[in-house]
């Protein structure tokens, strides 16, 4: 049986060197098992506000922490179960209403009565390499504050100099800038999610690109 799996893994590599990464799914199959648990799973039954704010915004509301914000909350709502989102339009209004420059993730939480908030500090966010290249950069700080136990930090995480696409950049006759720029907060939003839900480890080989479009 050893010799077998053993064999079966050569032909496997093999294959891999004349057909490339598509074939990934296989292999990950073969290996048994390609599920990825969260890492917290506190949001499940809760009703969650996502909020991120930007350093390019003067540490507020940019239009780069917006568009992420929204677009974590919305892979959060298809992927963790039971999951009651707090609607964007919620949180800018009370915002809003407050008018404050810098942001107290606490301060939101209780003020739209979320039972956890996703806090996504954005930093460095840049698109451009050059004049006429496209890769993304960002640095996120991710944390979770428990509404209900006082506001407590219960989860903590850092992406650090996070860029993409990891292979080299696009170039400007290939997207627009804005399309670019939506492009990596899909994949930055993708990369924040997978803390808090269930995921196939095939998918860490499947990144949009701009060819998705």
């Amino acid at each position: 049986m050893k010799l077998q799996h053993a064999l079966s893994w050569f032909l496997v590599a093999g294959l891999i060197a004349t057909s490339g990464c598509n074939l990934l799914p296989h292999i990950a199959y073969v290996a048994g098992g390609t599920m990825v648990p969260p890492q917290y799973k506190g949001l499940e039954e809760a009703r969650v506000a996502v909020v991120c704010v930007s350093d390019g915004a003067s540490y507020g509301l940019g239009n780069e922490s917006e568009r992420l914000a929204r677009s974590v909350a919305m892979i959060l709502g298809e992927r963790v179960p039971d999951i009651d989102i707090v609607r964007w339009a919620e949180i800018a209004d009370w915002i809003d209403r407050k008018g404050w420059d810098e942001i107290d993730y606490r301060e939101v939480g209780r003020g739209v009565k979320a039972d956890r908030v996703v806090a996504i500090d954005l930093s460095g966010f840049q698109v451009r390499e050059g004049a006429s290249l496209y890769k993304g950069r960002a640095d996120l700080i991710i944390t979770v504050f428990d509404m209900k136990a006082g506001g407590k930090e219960v989860f903590r995480r850092e992406i650090t100099d996070f860029s993409y696409p990891p292979n080299g950049p696009y170039h400007a006759a290939e997207i627009t800038e804005s399309k670019f720029s939506k492009l990596y907060l899909k994949v930055l939003a993708g990369e924040v999610a997978k803390f808090f839900h269930e995921y196939d480890m095939i998918d860490n080989f499947g990144a949009p690109s701009l060819f998705d479009e």
